[in-house]
């Protein structure tokens, strides 16, 4: 459904908020700009802020009331949506993304996309969220794929917890938030079909149609070490393919990457465990077929 855009601002729009994190019933309706604006619980945030120990930063946090940007909800679960608000939200913390060097300079980069409408700090300090509304609601999850991937383009990783529609956002205040009330509507989305079977590469002579996985993947390091093939020369790449061996290998995948990170040029045995680590630590949707494309991108 695509939805009508004719406001004087595309953040005026209802929104359920919860008492806090833990109570998924009895939601009320609230404007998302007033909230957005709002001073009501800046003390909160800021105590939450100077809070040093995590585990006590993570209790305060719990207790504040929180929204669900993505419309307006009878009990806190997907099947529950009353109204889609026509939104999504992104998030984007420090500890997925500490190779970024100028990281705290990102909402001042992130304002010039012209599809976001909201960017401000989230309620720790230590990392960004953001609002961007989206032509087609009921297709929420797709265009959630695509603003994924759009800003792996440019190196930086964002949750992938809002790509379900009833994704809370709690409480925080920036002093300085960007709002831009006439963001352009994002169209893109992808398209959910079933993954092809990965065609036939240079490495043929090495793979066998009865060979595991694993056999499948060491064929491949092996010509990359032999030829001393950088397959990781965006970030986006080195991102993926690390995520993709954690989903095929878990820890035992962090070698591979080694393997394969070892090429570029700027190759950095600390830098690559910290960006394994952050694949581990995240809930990303790749496959080892990711390798094995971006493998196909430079062998073919």
């Amino acid at each position: 459904m695509e939805r009508n855009r004719n406001k004087k601002s595309i953040l005026d729009v209802d929104v359920s908020c919860f008492q806090n994190y833990n109570t998924p019933s009895n939601p009320v309706t609230v404007n998302l700009l007033t909230w957005l604006t709002s001073n009501q619980y800046r003390k909160d945030v800021e105590q939450i802020r100077l809070t040093e120990n995590k585990s006590d930063r993570d209790k305060l946090k719990s207790r504040l009331p929180a929204v669900t940007p993505s419309g307006v909800f009878s009990y806190r679960d997907q099947k529950s949506l009353i109204q889609h608000s026509g939104l999504i939200q992104f998030d984007i913390d420090l500890k997925e993304n500490n190779h970024i060097r100028n990281f705290f300079e990102l909402k001042q980069q992130i304002s010039n996309i012209p599809n976001v409408a909201y960017c401000g700090l989230s309620v720790s300090g230590q990392g960004f969220w953001g609002l961007i509304p989206i032509a087609y609601t009921d297709r929420h999850s797709q265009h959630f794929e695509s603003i994924r991937k759009s800003f792996l383009q440019f190196g930086i990783a964002i949750d992938v917890k809002p790509k379900n529609v009833c994704s809370l956002r709690g409480y925080s205040f920036d002093p300085e938030p960007y709002i831009n009330h006439q963001a352009s509507v994002c169209v893109r989305y992808e398209f959910h079909r079933q993954p092809k079977p990965f065609p036939p590469y240079k490495f043929k002579a090495h793979i066998h149609s009865t060979a595991s996985v694993r056999t499948k993947v060491e064929a491949c390091i092996t010509e990359i070490e032999r030829s001393k093939t950088d397959i990781t020369s965006s970030y986006a790449a080195w991102f993926e393919i690390g995520c993709s061996f954690v989903a095929e290998f878990g820890e035992d995948g962090r070698k591979y990457f080694h393997q394969v990170s070892q090429f570029h040029p700027h190759y950095s045995y600390t830098k690559t465990n910290m960006q394994f680590n952050n694949c581990i630590n995240g809930s990303y949707s790749f496959s080892i077929g990711t390798f094995f494309r971006h493998c196909k991108t430079h062998f073919s």
